[in-house]
């Protein structure tokens, strides 16, 4: 007999942005009783939160987070004996840390009703601009730009954040209209392609100041003119 509580969160998420902490993934072996309490702590030592539920589909549980740190989230699981608990950690960040290139303001002035398309446990677009964020910061590394001690650029080493807004705003929008559609060539396809177009224009157009010796300031020659790199489509 056996007990299996499993709990699927983001690895990251921002301080007071929705996340939505799913355990319904969790079940039991066939010779063990039926779940009969399935609970959730947000953080550690606040207390457990019962979403049982009428099913599986509510074991869920809708949270934010005041303040950054690293944060140890539990599930509970219950059957006709004692429970059996499982922890996962989730890193709470700041705007400032975070660093993100677009936000979802940005979006808006291109798609005016794309905050309808959220989707549910979320209240912003916030994880799809970290995962812009990670793309472009890849791609620099892809192309083998490192910084003077030969290390590879992060985040951090990007000065000029309006560089790079216009190529994160429509990777963005690209990746929400991709995750809309659902047959080749419907009206999110097209926006999908128009706005993936747009992207690689803006990717092209842009001047990346990084900072190459890491003192925190853009100096003459620390950036990439990308009109000047031959870029392919992905």
């Amino acid at each position: 007999m056996a007990i299996f509580p499993h709990i699927e969160i983001e690895a990251i998420v921002q301080e007071n942005d929705k996340i939505r902490i799913k355990c319904d993934k969790s079940f039991v072996s066939k010779d063990e009783a039926a779940i009969t309490l399935v609970e959730i702590e947000p953080l550690a030592a606040n207390g457990f939160i019962d979403v049982t539920g009428s099913s599986y589909k509510d074991w869920y549980l809708d949270w934010e987070y005041a303040t950054e740190g690293t944060i140890t989230v539990s599930c509970r699981v219950t059957t006709d004996g004692s429970p059996t608990t499982i922890t996962k950690d989730l890193e709470v960040i700041s705007a400032a840390n975070d660093k993100l290139f677009s936000a979802d303001s940005d979006l808006v002035l291109h798609k005016s009703d794309v905050l309808k398309y959220l989707p549910d446990g979320k209240s912003s677009f916030l994880y799809l601009h970290r995962r812009a964020q990670d793309r472009i910061v890849r791609w620099v590394d892809d192309m083998g730009y490192r910084d003077i001690n030969g290390d590879k650029f992060t985040k951090d080493d990007f000065i000029d954040l309006t560089e790079v807004k216009d190529w994160s705003t429509f990777m963005v929008l690209a990746m929400i209209m991709d995750d809309l559609s659902n047959a080749v060539d419907d009206v999110f396809d097209r926006d999908h392609m128009q706005f993936k177009e747009k992207a690689f224009s803006a990717s092209n157009k842009a001047v990346l100041r990084l900072d190459y010796d890491g003192d925190g300031l853009q100096e003459d020659g620390e950036h990439i003119n990308m009109s000047s790199v031959r870029m392919f489509r992905r």
